[in-house]
C-alpha cells in the first residue's frame, strides 16, 4: 500500500513547514495556538526556535505542527480576484480575453505551411509591417 504522504527527513519538514508559513502569510503565534489546541505542550518560543533550527522537537511535536499550519492554511479564505471593467459583459471582450478570437483565427488558417507565413510576418522581429503580410 503506497504511503498517501511521503515521509521527509525532520529537515526537510522543518524548512517545508517554516516556508508553508511563510507563504501563506501565517505567524508563529497562531501556529502555536493552533498547536497547543491539538494536545501539542511546548511554548510558543520552543516552537519558534524550532521553526528556525535552532532546537529539534521530540515525538509527535513536528507532525502537530505542521498539521496545525495545514489547517491554518485550509481555513484561510483564498485572496481576492482581480476585477474586470464594465466591458467585460461583452461576449466578444470574454472571448479576447480568453484567447478565443486568436484560436478562431488559427482555425481558419487551415495548415502548417500557413503557420511558418504568420510567424514570419507577426514574430516581432523586424517591428516594420507587422500585420502586413510583408517582410523588410
Amino acid at each position: 500500500m503506497m504511503n498517501e504522504h511521503p515521509e521527509h527527513s525532520p529537515e526537510d519538514q522543518r524548512r517545508r513547514t517554516l516556508h508553508a508559513i511563510h507563504c501563506s502569510g501565517l505567524n508563529v503565534q497562531n501556529v502555536w495556538i493552533r498547536y497547543f489546541s491539538l494536545t501539542g505542550n511546548v511554548s510558543e518560543f520552543e516552537i519558534d526556535a524550532y521553526l528556525n533550527g535552532a532546537i529539534t522537537l521530540t515525538a509527535l511535536d513536528p507532525d502537530l505542527v505542521s498539521h496545525a499550519v495545514n489547517e491554518l492554511i485550509t481555513e484561510t479564505p483564498p485572496p481576492p480576484a482581480a476585477p474586470y471593467s464594465d466591458h467585460s459583459e461583452d461576449p466578444g471582450v470574454m472571448a479576447a480575453l480568453s484567447g478565443q478570437e486568436n484560436r478562431d483565427i488559427l482555425d481558419g488558417l487551415g495548415n502548417a505551411d500557413d503557420m511558418d507565413e504568420v510567424d514570419e510576418v507577426d514574430d516581432g522581429s523586424t517591428g516594420a509591417g507587422e500585420g502586413s503580410g510583408q517582410g523588410t
